[in-house]
């Protein structure tokens, strides 16, 4: 099955336990990246899988564990596809 390369927030909503709501406030101030297609938000998947490995990467540096080796590859495969 392939996945999509744009989401809905509500498909935002369960993988991070919050209601559909909260995700169009976190995209309001920015803190989830979004783009408009049409009328619509989109979160581009890449965009949302390198917004969730920066913020597992600080909360590891936090709890005094190695941040995960793959944040730059994902970072690096999600600058290539713009």
């Amino acid at each position: 099955m392939h996945e999509k390369e744009l989401m809905r927030p509500a498909d935002l909503a369960p993988a991070l336990g919050v209601g559909v709501r909260r995700i169009y406030q976190l995209i309001s101030t920015g803190e989830i990246p979004a783009i408009r297609v049409g009328g619509s938000l989109r979160i581009p998947r890449l965009a949302w899988r390198s917004w969730l490995w920066e913020r597992s990467e600080a909360a590891l540096k936090l709890a005094g564990e190695r941040p995960a080796e793959n944040v730059h590859a994902i970072k690096s495969e999600a600058a290539q596809e713009v």
